[in-house]
């Protein structure tokens, strides 16, 4: 038995990671302004965001063809690989989990895939990836991998703040997002989550800093470990100003998190649109 991963350019991964050979990624094709781009042809994030205010123009995932699926794990059977572990961006906010599935049912390479929901994306999905990694090279065999990743699955947590909901709405589902229509006349925030079963779910809703500020705080104090030495936090989002926004404030509260930054990556602009923010932990 000799197994690959395969993830797609949600999950962010270090550089050592990307050059593995036996680490592949789908990227994502984003839709903007009406042209095709692979995420690695667009420009900074930021410029993202102030082409899409400049022309009014929407930015949506596009399905990657089963083709270009083909093409990729090919090369893997080729290379000799018997597995390949699936590592894909929530179910809930793309349809990148039901082409793989499709493929799947289609598949006539003598390599055999395994779907596995990540219920989440950016940091988070790639510490899934990097977990798989090392349970590989530690020797576990695809049945025992698939049960850590489970267990890890349901240790991950990442939390997601929004002014519009649209992106979301128009590339996924949220499970109770009807009830979070902003019919105010100020700019609303709302805290999302992904729920132990993958469905991204609103926590709260308000046009009020402070209470959305409170609302991450009460999420985080919930699920952070008590050992002092696992308190990372990871956080991200489309401009610097957000994330010294986020990051003094939770220093501020919570002194002894670790946290680490950085801006999102055009694949992850694409689901949650401008002005968002990602924050990601592990118990």
């Amino acid at each position: 038995m000799k197994i690959a991963i395969l993830t797609d350019s949600a999950a962010v991964i270090d550089e050592q990671l990307h050059q593995q050979a036996n680490i592949k990624i789908l990227q994502i094709p984003i839709l903007l302004d009406n042209k095709t781009y692979k995420p690695s042809d667009l420009p900074a994030v930021e410029e993202v965001a102030a082409l899409k205010e400049a022309t009014l123009c929407t930015v949506t995932e596009e399905q990657i063809p089963l083709s270009d699926i083909n093409a990729c794990v090919s090369t893997l059977a080729t290379a000799g690989y018997t597995d390949v572990i699936c590592i894909h961006i929530a179910n809930s906010i793309s349809g990148l989990g039901s082409n793989l599935k499709t493929f799947t049912e289609n598949n006539r390479l003598p390599i055999k895939l395994h779907l596995f929901d990540s219920h989440s994306l950016g940091q988070a999905q790639g510490f899934l990836v990097k977990k798989a990694d090392t349970l590989i090279k530690r020797g576990l065999n695809v049945s025992e991998v698939l049960q850590e990743l489970t267990n890890c699955r349901q240790q991950l947590h990442t939390l997601l703040i929004m002014e519009d909901l649209k992106n979301l709405r128009r590339t996924g589902s949220i499970s109770n997002g009807s009830h979070h229509y902003n019919n105010s006349l100020l700019p609303q925030k709302n805290v999302l989550h992904f729920s132990r079963a993958g469905e991204l779910e609103v926590l709260s809703s308000s046009s009020r800093n402070k209470k959305i500020a409170h609302s991450i705080v009460e999420k985080l104090h919930k699920y952070l470990p008590t050992d002092d030495f696992e308190k990372q936090l990871s956080i991200m989002a489309d401009s610097t100003v957000l994330l010294e926004k986020y990051s003094s404030y939770i220093h501020a509260k919570l002194p002894e998190l670790t946290l680490t930054t950085d801006l999102c990556t055009p694949t992850i602009f694409t689901f949650t649109g401008p002005k968002a923010t990602l924050i990601s932990w592990h118990e």
